[in-house]
């Protein structure tokens, strides 16, 4: 165990502020809001700004330049091409300098950093690699991701950068979501002994009680295809099909909403809400939140916000998600709206609102802050033992 009570870490991870509003967000700011005990997280814009924190390679002019600065615009100028030819994933390298007397420790979540100047124990985290979501976001070909990922791994091992979804750098240590993933980093290579699974969680949000009828569905998904929200609506009209009673509440994006969801009996559009609108007004109607999504990791924060409100979840029986989601709370099944609307049934038949209870259940003993602390902390002790060593 760490010798000194207090961790000081700095946390490299997407920030709403700065980074496109995502579950990576909302992981960064579960952390933030509540850290494991003992541990001090420094967002990395709050670093950067104190001067603790310094991201090379890009305006000299407000540090000066040295000769990290010019091997790091060299390596700039082989990465750019990659990227933009499509070659690499579009996902940059960020060349860093942090002061070691101010953190202990540093926590990159997704971004790939290469440390320039002396070194600090890493531990990342990371949900699934980028072949998965570019094969379903950007319909790249088979052929088209095993070149990118030989790219990326060969460019990666050259110049030693920490990739959370692809390998470590030095005596990094790294967190994944879920066994599978865990899995496929060993099968390229990864020593077991530096990979560890962690999860996802969420903090107390003091959600109010279910206001809901018993027949009343939800679909909460900013990118609406990619989330499954098209698999939802069909699964939808089949129930209403047999069941007029059957309503369910849709929230999505402007522009999704304009392209996927046409005006029909029984459906509620609520586009653009903000999360406290999620939280506090939709959550409680819902019944069941469908969430048949074609790409996603772990427990995604609308599945995890939904069981805290003790709503259950279809979702799909993709192995990127945390294999934890499981009955009564939670029916994995294929992607196909019959599946979807199958377990919906088979939930009403049963006993929906013990379901509900359970849901809730599941988060306090699984998706607690508390539990990923645990796994954390684990993960942060092994990296300053093997940095010492």
């Amino acid at each position: 165990m760490r010798a000194d009570p207090k961790l000081r870490v700095l946390l490299l991870s997407p920030l709403r502020s700065r980074d496109p509003v995502s579950g990576d967000t909302a992981y960064t700011e579960a952390l933030l809001a509540q850290p494991p005990e003992g541990v001090s997280y420094t967002p990395y814009d709050e670093a950067i700004e104190a001067g603790t924190l310094r991201v090379r390679g890009r305006k000299p002019w407000r540090h000066g330049t040295d000769a990290a600065d010019l091997g790091v615009f060299g390596v700039r100028a082989i990465e750019v091409p990659l990227r933009k030819s499509g070659l690499a994933f579009r996902e940059p390298w960020w060349f860093v300098s942090a002061d070691a007397g101010s953190f202990d420790l540093i926590h990159q979540h997704l971004f790939a950093i290469r440390q320039v100047g002396p070194r600090l124990p890493v531990v990342s985290s990371a949900g699934y690699p980028l072949t998965q979501l570019y094969g379903v976001r950007e319909r790249w070909t088979p052929r088209h991701l095993r070149g990118a990922l030989a790219c990326e791994s060969v460019a990666a091992r050259v110049f030693d950068i920490h990739e959370p979804w692809l390998r470590p750098a030095g005596d990094g240590v790294m967190t994944v979501y879920t066994e599978h993933f865990q899995r496929w980093l060993v099968e390229r290579g990864v020593n077991p002994e530096t990979v560890r699974v962690a999860g996802t969680a969420l903090p107390d949000l003091a959600l109010p009680p279910g206001d809901s009828d018993g027949r009343t569905l939800g679909v909460i998904a900013r990118d609406f295809i990619r989330k499954g929200g098209d698999i939802a609506l069909e699964a939808f009209r089949e129930l209403r099909a047999a069941d007029p009673r059957w309503h369910i509440i849709v929230a999505t994006r402007a522009a999704d909403a304009q392209r996927n969801v046409t005006p029909e009996p029984g459906v509620e559009l609520v586009v653009g809400p903000d999360r406290q609108q999620v939280l506090f007004d939709l959550l409680p109607r819902i019944d069941i939140l469908l969430a048949p999504t074609r790409s996603d990791c772990g427990a995604p924060y609308a599945v995890l916000e939904a069981l805290q409100a003790e709503t259950c979840v279809v979702t799909s029986d993709s192995p990127w998600l945390d294999q934890r989601l499981q009955l009564p709370a939670v029916a994995r099944v294929p992607p196909t709206p019959s599946a979807v609307a199958s377990a919906v049934v088979a939930m009403v038949d049963g006993d929906l609102r013990g379901a509900q209870r359970a849901a809730r259940v599941l988060w306090r003993s699984v998706f607690s802050m508390e539990q990923l602390h645990r796994r954390l902390l684990s993960a942060y002790d092994l990296a300053l033992l093997r940095h010492r060593a």
